[in-house]
Parts: structure tokens; sequence; C-alpha cells
């Protein structure tokens, strides 16, 4: 397997050997992957937070449902939406052809005022890899190893906004095996 198999978009789905630990059944789409390293969001991490408990904390009035996500152990304090492309603001990455990520100071007021994506997810936090060491953990590397490497696919809509939790996590590596699977044959 080579590099091209992670790339921005991608799903990185954690197997079930991984136990314990802020990985253990975690689905995270890969936003950035390059020689200066990677970054991603992990989906289906849901914090106690609503969005609109969350939006009051940041002086917004801003009745939506759902959660704000945990994206990852790093840079906890960074606030971000990733999103379907139909959207965009000052501050939008887009990530590829169906994915983008936005951060702003006035994301919430869009949002408030009714300028928003068709898909979206809040997220706190983020994941972070070193140069190189995506794949390393991918490839099993020392001093990573075969039995907790990343099983990735291809992120789609319904894979990475339908669905939370455990059901996220069970849906991308029930998907991921199909792929897999289809590849043989």
């Amino acid at each position: 397997m080579t590099d091209d198999l992670i790339h921005p978009g991608s799903l990185l789905i954690a197997p079930p050997s991984v136990q314990g630990g802020v990985w253990q059944k975690s689905v995270i789409l890969v936003t950035e992957h390059h020689e200066r390293g990677s970054l991603g969001l992990m989906l289906n991490k849901r914090s106690n937070l609503s969005i609109k408990d969350f939006s009051t904390q940041c002086n917004v009035e801003l009745d939506l449902p759902g959660h704000v996500y945990i994206g990852g152990p790093v840079n906890q304090k960074s606030f971000c939406m990733l999103h379907s492309n139909d959207w965009s603001s000052s501050n939008t990455m887009q990530v590829d052809q169906r994915f983008s990520v936005s951060s702003t100071p006035t994301m919430l007021e869009d949002l408030a005022n009714g300028s928003r994506p068709m898909f979206y997810r809040l997220f706190v936090g983020l994941c972070g890899w070193a140069p190189d060491q995506l794949m390393s953990e991918y490839l099993g590397r020392p001093p990573f190893n075969h039995n907790t490497s990343w099983l990735t696919f291809k992120a789609k809509y319904d894979t990475v906004f339908n669905y939370d939790s455990k059901e996220q996590w069970t849906n991308s590596l029930e998907k991921c095996g199909q792929e897999f699977a289809q590849s043989l044959l």
C-alpha cells in the first residue's frame, strides 16, 4: 500500500484491536496530508455540549439541534466546522471535492443568520501527526505495529454526517470491509 491511499478526504478507522484510550473505535476524516505532517477531525466523539449551549457560551443566540464534537486531542481550544462545499467563509480550506473546513470568529453568527451549508458538524480540537507519522502508523512501521494499523477508505457524505458515536465506527468498519472485498473481485 502506498501513500496515495491516505489523502485529504480519506477516513481512518481504528481497527477492533485498538483497545482503550482516545483512539478506540475512532473514525477520523483526514483534512491535510503532506510532507509537513497530517491533520484530521475525529468524527464520532460527541461532547456533552449542545450547539445551543456552546453558542450561548460564545454570546451568540443559535438554536440548532446537535452537539459539538471533540475533533481530537490536539489544540482543544480551536473551533472549526467541517462542512459540504456548498458554503464558504473568509477562512475556508477545501479538503477535497466534497468537504471543506472553516474557522472564523463569525461562524456562529453566520449559522444564526441562516447562512449555513447543507451538511456540517462543529468541532473543538483536532488530530495531528508529525511528518511521516501517519504513514508509519498505517504501514505498521516500528514503533507502531500492524495489529493496530489504521483502516482506510474514501469518505462519503452519509458516512461522515449521518452517523454518530459507536454507530459511525461500526458503519465505517463495515463499509471499509465491503470496499476491500470488492477490490478483490
